[in-house]
């Protein structure tokens, strides 16, 4: 499924297979590795998350986290928007 899915996915020009290839397993695993890729933090909502992915996740240089907290507020969110927004 992955190679078809990633064809199928090339829906514009500047899009290429290697924009995508982080999708190719084609399961919540690679949706969460992709999404990571292209974003400019990365929140962990769960204290339930893959070791493997939360490893990988926190180890990516230049890219904020906000590792899960069930006591948290707002707060931290709100400075993490903050910090974002100043760049």
């Amino acid at each position: 499924m992955g190679t078809d899915f990633i064809k199928k996915a090339l829906i514009h020009p500047t899009l290429k297979e290697k924009d995508l290839e982080v999708f190719k397993e084609s399961n919540n695993s690679a949706l969460f590795r992709g999404g990571a890729t292209y974003a400019d933090a990365i929140t962990f909502g769960s204290d339930n998350i893959d070791k493997k992915l939360q490893d990988e996740f926190i180890k990516v240089r230049g890219k904020r986290t906000l590792p899960y907290n069930a006591d948290s507020d707002l707060t931290d969110y709100l400075q993490l928007y903050g910090d974002l927004a100043t760049k």
